[in-house]
């Protein structure tokens, strides 16, 4: 694979890990306002409470992935790609139980995350 291709890859794989940044600090921050992004209805008490388990784990990993080099980049952004097929399953099961934008976000954005992330993961 070309130098170009490489670097494409591991541009893309910064900038998944940056989205995934911004979108935990935003569910950790405000779980109201990302709930909404997501299409979902503003979350109670218990609900916030698991917004910030899941915000905190994205900014970790994300943080992860953007601080680590060759090798440890490589091993963070595969526990990011875990996360989002574990993401997707989870929406996939939930898919029935919240408004049907709300599911399409459960289960698309962490499909969007897992190709992309599956793509550039396969680039050396």
């Amino acid at each position: 694979m070309s130098t170009r291709r490489a670097r494409i890859a591991d541009t893309g794989i910064v900038s998944l890990a940056a989205m995934r940044i911004g979108i935990g600090a935003l569910a950790w921050a405000r779980p109201d306002l990302a709930a909404r992004l997501f299409g979902l209805q503003s979350p109670d008490g218990q609900a916030r409470y698991l917004w910030r388990l899941f915000g905190v784990r994205d900014v970790l990993v994300g943080l992860g992935t953007v601080s680590g080099k060759g090798t440890r980049r490589h091993v963070w952004a595969c526990v990011g790609l875990a996360c989002d097929v574990a993401d997707g399953a989870a929406g996939a099961l939930s898919r029935n139980d919240v408004p049907r934008a709300g599911a399409a976000a459960m289960v698309g954005v962490p499909a969007a995350a897992v190709a992309f992330g599956a793509w550039a993961l396969n680039r050396p």
